[in-house]
């Protein structure tokens, strides 16, 4: 079975090259080819023979190619993956994480400890020994850059989702 992978492996390239002339994106091409491997690697793990897998498997290709796809379906439950409901408060979460990493370190210094522990303005001011003004113009520059890059309304409350 080994020989078999090694063998299938060894065939990605051409079958790649096959997959880009048929397919009409890039994305579907990589598609194509994944089925392909998976259909031929089934058989294979089934304890199918087969002879010549060279050709085998670009026939297989084609074949997946001129099968019509659904591509306007309507979403429903029932074709839609379903995640838990948290999984999108992750999503949410990690966006915020990475959009923080992008505003001045004085401004998220600021920003985290009102978020995450409910720090009020003049317990800011007395901890980074600055003036309540500097620390309220400071948060809301970095209110306001995380909002445009999140997407957010102006009235979005950035804090809600850095709450996981």
């Amino acid at each position: 079975m080994t020989n078999d992978a090694h063998e299938l492996t060894s065939l990605i390239p051409a079958l790649s090259r096959l997959a880009r002339i048929l397919a009409p994106s890039p994305d579907q091409a990589e598609d194509m080819v994944q089925d392909a491997l998976l259909r031929v690697w089934a058989r294979l793990q089934k304890g199918g023979t087969i002879d010549d897998l060279r050709p085998y498997l670009m026939i297989t290709l084609r074949n997946a190619s001129t099968k019509p796809t659904e591509q306007n379906q309507e979403l429903t439950d029932q074709n839609t993956p379903s995640h838990p409901a948290e999984i999108w408060d992750r999503f949410a979460y990690s966006d915020v994480i990475n959009a923080m990493a992008s505003i001045p370190d004085d401004q998220a210094d600021l920003l985290r400890p009102l978020a995450l522990a409910g720090a009020t303005y003049g317990d800011l001011a007395k901890t980074f020994d600055l003036p309540i003004g500097t620390v309220m113009s400071r948060i809301s520059r970095a209110r306001k850059q995380l909002r445009a890059e999140l997407g957010l309304p102006k009235s979005g409350a950035v804090e809600v989702l850095l709450v996981g």
